[in-house]
């Protein structure tokens, strides 16, 4: 069977419209992407503020943004908190939204610095090289798939 032009081209039209309409349908499992992030460098007293996008259907995001701190630098020391949660404020139910999220400085070092014991040698201070991942949970306990940003290095 031979199909002519008209024909490929009704088809093709056809699976364009289906891909299109499909794609503004929000899922139960909430979306999270990155609108902003204020740079790839905190400098010395600084700070970083992130901001992004969100989509749920049922619009119920009011819960936990998960947050975790992974370092990459070559030299392996152990740090404090890598993981931390924060509340998410309620909000009224919206399908799609922003959340910002603003980090200083000093929540940046502490949760970066490894114990230490008085009179010991110092930890040498070096720049921290980080990869941030963070996860949206809703209410009804369903999860965004992983956003991964950085490389972001912190001055120390």
């Amino acid at each position: 069977m031979r199909m002519n032009k008209g024909s490929i081209f009704l088809i093709t039209a056809l699976c364009l419209v289906i891909a299109a309409c499909s794609k503004d349908k929000f899922q139960t499992r909430p979306s999270l992407t990155l609108k902003s992030k204020t740079g790839d460098v905190v400098p010395v007293n600084g700070g970083m503020v992130f901001e992004f996008n969100y989509t749920d259907k049922e619009g119920d995001v009011s819960d936990t943004l998960f947050m975790r701190k992974v370092r990459l630098n070559r030299r392996v020391v152990p740090t404090l908190r890598d993981s931390l949660r924060y509340k998410v404020p309620t909000a009224p139910e919206k399908t799609k939204g922003e959340i910002e999220l603003r980090l200083d400085y000093a929540t940046l070092i502490s949760a970066l610095n490894p114990p230490t014991i008085p009179g010991s040698n110092p930890v040498r201070r070096e720049p921290d090289t980080l990869q941030f991942r963070f996860v949206l949970k809703d209410k009804a306990n369903n999860k965004s798939d992983t956003l991964v940003i950085g490389p972001i290095v912190v001055i120390r």
